[in-house]
């Protein structure tokens, strides 16, 4: 028999019908299971809401007992109860808490099918001015953190054979720093080692069909960028000129959080399944220069 072209390409699309799923499988996470880390406060809350919303049980886990007493109530407030997020206080940098987490995870809802992880802290100093404590603080939360939770829950997905999610939000400031003249080398440095973690992780754990990607913010109006302070062995003058350099603008203003926190979402469904190892970079162009207008500003320093 002579080869149709016309029956095969038939055939083929056929076969695209019957393995197309329902658009709204793909769309939300309904009765799927989570941890997000950082999610009681900022950017981590606004995720946990979307995916709240979108479906899901959550475990929001912060080591801020204050954080959680702000953030429970919201919740609940959007209707969002204990049968649907719990809290767990975790200290990422603790292999001991990580571990309590993914078992508190288990406990509580039975399995772990995704995880952001949205931690992230910092202060601001010039290098040349940075204690080596405020260095090492930074990249042990931001690295190390993310490094003990990527292996205790990735290694709960593949003892329960989990076709699993982990989303990690990096940041545009290894390749972009700001503010204007600099001033946290330590959490570029952390940002771009969870930029080549997510690269590795998504290498290694593809064999068990997790797959693992990054989401890049630039500049978000959150608490932990308007309340973070410079470190704390400055002295009142650098204190002072790092605060004149923190208030230059090099774009023109701050993303939504939400732009952001729906990044990280859509990564978590299924949208996602033919990616891994990909940093997604939701800056609204900031990283390309790319701006509705560009605020007036004075020479600093002056001439």
């Amino acid at each position: 028999m002579a080869f149709d072209p016309a029956a095969a390409s038939r055939h083929m699309m056929e076969g695209y019908l019957d393995a197309a799923r329902p658009m709204e499988d793909m769309l939300f996470v309904k009765g799927k299971v989570g941890i997000v880390t950082g999610g009681t406060s900022g950017l981590g809350f606004n995720i946990s809401l979307r995916l709240l919303q979108g479906g899901a049980n959550l475990v929001v886990a912060s080591y801020s007992e204050v954080e959680r007493d702000a953030a429970i109530p919201l919740f609940e407030k959007a209707g969002f109860g204990e049968d649907r997020v719990r809290f767990c206080k975790t200290n990422v940098a603790d292999e001991e808490d990580v571990k309590n987490l993914v078992a508190f995870t288990d406990e509580t809802f039975g399995t772990i099918d995704f995880f952001v992880n949205s931690v992230g802290v910092w202060n601001y100093a010039h290098i040349y001015d940075m204690a080596r404590e405020d260095f090492a603080r930074v990249l042990d939360v931001n690295v190390v953190g993310l490094f003990l939770c990527i292996k205790h829950i990735s290694k709960y997905m593949i003892d329960h054979e989990i076709a699993g999610k982990i989303t990690a939000i990096s940041s545009n400031v290894p390749w972009l720093p700001y503010p204007v003249f600099g001033g946290y080398p330590h959490y570029a440095a952390s940002k771009g080692a969870v930029n080549a973690l997510i690269v590795e992780a998504a290498k290694e754990l593809k064999r068990f069909n997790i797959m693992v990607n990054g989401v890049a913010p630039g500049g978000m109006s959150t608490p932990g960028a308007t309340q973070n302070m410079c470190a704390g062995n400055l002295t009142e003058e650098q204190e002072e000129e790092m605060y004149d350099e923190i208030g230059i603008w090099q774009t023109d203003g701050p993303s939504p959080v939400d732009t952001v926190a729906i990044v990280a979402y859509t990564l978590c469904t299924a949208v996602s399944d033919g990616m891994t190892g990909e940093l997604v970079v939701a800056d609204g162009g900031m990283s390309h220069n790319i701006v509705r207008f560009q605020p007036e500003i004075m020479q600093y320093p002056e001439d």
